[in-house]
């Protein structure tokens, strides 16, 4: 039904995603070469900037061959395309067939593109394909608690037809007042969803006031976490809650990352179908498995308006094993945030600021603050925004202090700004960690 109302092609791409899932590492690799292989001929011969490209650098479409090949080309970034947006538009491509996409992510900054119903039909089957690892068959039961990049405003008719088909309660993440929060309760329980989804903070919040109410009528199989960084007591909350696993769930959906857990919680299974992920150090260089490296995207199937080698501004550690749950896809070892939460350390070298916010998981920290966020005001003064619990004390201050100093040296001030609220985005997404420091 979906896909007769969009004009889309979910069924028969989820179709081969779930065959293709269980290819052995080799198969999976051939794929995604003879894709590329098929997007770089088209973008050369139809895409302004990257025929312009190619000529400027010597390169032939016949010199990138497989992802090994990537490395020939520079690294894209947002300015990038906004310098000139129409010349990453496909000349083949007929105006009436762009489908118009926004996001602002955590800058702001709001940035525009185009993709082709082949893309969205692709998109929605990996993140089905996702959902299934977490036991989600099509036509569960789903309850969707989250601000505007999943449940966005003034949708078409046909994206409220979808909704409405697809099992999905919309039960949006502003405003989780005491009162929402017993409404949205309550409506989970009538509407007995199989799965819940949505921002990892905000359905935290939905489980702390469950726990603290008494309320245990919400056992669903499932949550599916995403557009944030799930933290460790985010994930033990949800649960204890919920009485359910936590499947955590990384996209990027302008660069066509894909990456969610399955049962075995090994890390991240990335969708190599849909798109090449590359892991680079600040120098360009690729990191060894184990290491933190900024994502570097290149879409197999958005032919509208290609993105190759696409720095989204997203951050992650690879791993080189295999997930003991069978599948051949490559796994991603942990999130570790965007570009905009690394810290700059007094001697110019960046850390993942994420690493900043173990001290809030553990011990007496834990239950002594409700919310905080990390901003590095300079490179040598950290501001730490703190909203107290009753059990907030002095000695917490000593404790991340001194946590702190272990990572970031001494010489650097850390002063405490106690908040009644930590401001969210847009979007209503929780930012963590703020670096104001330019490059």
């Amino acid at each position: 039904m979906n896909d007769f109302i969009a004009g889309t092609d979910i069924s028969r791409q989820l179709t081969l995603l779930e065959k293709s899932q269980w290819w052995q590492p080799e198969e999976l690799q051939d794929y995604q070469n003879k894709r590329l292989r098929s997007l770089i001929h088209h973008a050369y011969t139809n895409v302004p900037y990257y025929h312009d490209l190619f000529r400027s650098l010597g390169l032939s479409p016949s010199d990138i061959a497989t992802r090994d090949d990537l490395v020939k080309l520079p690294v894209l970034t947002k300015e990038d395309v906004r310098k000139n947006p129409g010349k990453f538009v496909a000349r083949n491509i007929p105006q009436k067939s762009l489908i118009h996409q926004t996001t602002s992510g955590s800058s702001g900054k709001v940035f525009e593109y185009f993709i082709d119903r082949d893309t969205l039909s692709i998109s929605r089957a990996t993140t089905l394909r996702g959902w299934e690892f977490a036991g989600y068959r099509v036509g569960d039961k789903i309850a969707t608690l989250a601000g505007s990049s999943l449940l966005p405003e003034n949708v078409p008719l046909y994206t409220k037809i979808r909704f409405k088909f697809s099992h999905n309660l919309p039960l949006s993440s502003y405003n989780l007042n005491s009162e929402r929060l017993n409404g949205y309760l309550q409506q989970i329980i009538e509407f007995n969803p199989r799965y819940i989804r949505g921002y990892p903070s905000s359905i935290a919040i939905l489980a702390e006031h469950a726990i603290e109410h008494g309320i245990d009528a919400i056992n669903p199989e499932g949550v599916m976490t995403t557009a944030e960084t799930l933290s460790k007591t985010q994930r033990e909350t949800i649960s204890a809650a919920f009485q359910c696993d936590v499947f955590d769930q990384f996209g990027c959906f302008d660069g066509g990352a894909n990456a969610c857990e399955c049962d075995q919680h090994s890390g991240y299974h990335i969708s190599v179908e849909r798109s090449v992920h590359e892991f680079l150090d600040d120098s360009g260089s690729p990191v060894a498995p184990g290491e933190n490296g900024h994502i570097i995207l290149t879409d197999l199937w958005n032919y509208a308006m290609p993105f190759i080698r696409y720095d989204a501004g997203d951050m992650g550690v690879p791993a080189d094993r295999i997930c003991p749950c069978g599948r051949g896809l490559p796994l991603l070892e942990r999130i570790t945030g965007r570009t905009a939460e690394q810290v700059v350390l007094p001697d110019g070298k960046r850390l993942p600021g994420l690493l900043l916010t173990d001290v809030f998981e553990d011990g007496d920290v834990v239950t002594a603050i409700q919310d905080y966020q990390i901003v590095q005001e300079k490179v040598d003064e950290f501001v730490v925004n703190i909203v107290q619990s009753d059990r907030y004390s002095p000695d917490i201050n000593n404790e991340i202090q001194k946590f702190f100093w272990g990572h970031l040296g001494r010489d650097v001030e850390i002063r405490f700004n106690f908040v009644d609220e930590i401001p969210r985005t847009d979007s209503n997404k929780r930012r963590i960690v703020i670096c104001k420091v330019k490059n």
